[in-house]
């Protein structure tokens, strides 16, 4: 349920942000007020707080657009959030909006984790062939996960790829138990 309403707020700030040019803007300022969410207890504490005014909640809330160089329409939306007690939503609509963006820039975004730093070249070709297979431009985030044995694991969206010797190691087994 809560999934469908912050997609509904994340839909709006979308269409607003695309109307008026400012689609990627909001995007970074929406993943800058989620951060900092995440990051201050009193922040997540504003909703639950009887004592505090939909003024004074609003009044935090453009304190804190100001610091982070928010533009109306975030600090609006972030107030309107505030006002229905639906401010732990922002995460969700966060990561909702970044998502519809991505969708509409026709950008996939992959994770590559790997037991060692790849080389540039490697990146590259991976890179180029998720281009290749999905027909979008791809940003990529690299991890090293020293519990991999060697190979890589790919998420693109939710989709994961495991290129790893565990895993050939694991589907091997699986399909042994199943004959």
């Amino acid at each position: 349920m809560s999934q469908t309403i912050a997609r509904r707020y994340a839909r709006a700030v979308f269409e607003l942000g695309r109307e008026n040019g400012s689609l990627g803007a909001l995007v970074g300022e929406f993943s800058r007020f989620a951060e900092a969410y995440a990051a201050s207890e009193e922040l997540r504490e504003l909703d639950h707080l009887p004592s505090l005014t939909d003024a004074t909640r609003r009044a935090v809330l453009a304190d804190l657009g100001k610091r982070l160089g928010a533009s109306e329409v975030a600090v609006n939306t972030l107030s309107l959030l505030a006002d229905r007690q639906r401010l732990s939503l922002l995460p969700d609509v966060a990561a909702l909006l970044l998502e519809m963006s991505d969708e509409h820039e026709g950008v996939v975004r992959a994770t590559i984790r790997s037991a060692k730093q790849l080389t540039p070249a490697y990146v590259n070709r991976l890179v180029e062939r998720i281009r290749a297979t999905t027909g979008k431009k791809v940003l990529i985030t690299t991890e090293v996960d020293p519990a991999l044995i060697a190979g890589v694991v790919a998420q693109i969206g939710d989709r994961v790829i495991d290129g790893t010797i565990r895993g050939r190691l694991d589907r091997l087994s699986a399909s042994l138990r199943q004959n």
